[in-house]
């Protein structure tokens, strides 16, 4: 089984149900419906589209939705999405507050008080 989009392999496991390849990692069979064992390993740590909000995978390069870049993961906190971003205090910067207090375009610092869940731990 490959991605339509690069053709690279997918990793599958077989339904038990069915016989089919099956995407691993998947609840359910795409073919019969028949409920998938649970992954043994832990799920990926998903990344959210700054623009649109939707869930990446760790290894995305672009937004699979609206196409836009993906966020770099040592820039933005687990779960930052639109609600939780702090824009840039300067007016003319296109840039967000990452997790060190200062924007990730111009690099200035905030001028304030960071919310709790924004603060470097």
């Amino acid at each position: 089984m490959e991605c339509p989009h690069c053709q690279q392999p997918l990793p599958t496991l077989t339904c038990s149900h069915c016989g089919q390849e099956a995407l691993e990692g998947a609840s359910f069979c795409h073919h019969c419906g028949h409920q998938l064992p649970a992954p043994q390993q832990e799920p990926p740590r998903l990344l959210t589209c700054l623009s649109c909000d939707r869930k990446l995978l760790p290894e995305a390069n672009y937004c699979h939705h609206c196409g836009e870049p993906a966020p770099d993961p040592e820039l933005v906190p687990e779960g930052a999405g639109l609600g939780q971003r702090i824009a840039c205090a300067d007016g003319n910067c296109i840039g967000i507050i990452g997790p060190d207090g200062r924007c990730t375009e111009c690099g200035k610092p905030y001028p304030g008080d960071l919310p709790s869940d924004q603060e470097e731990e």
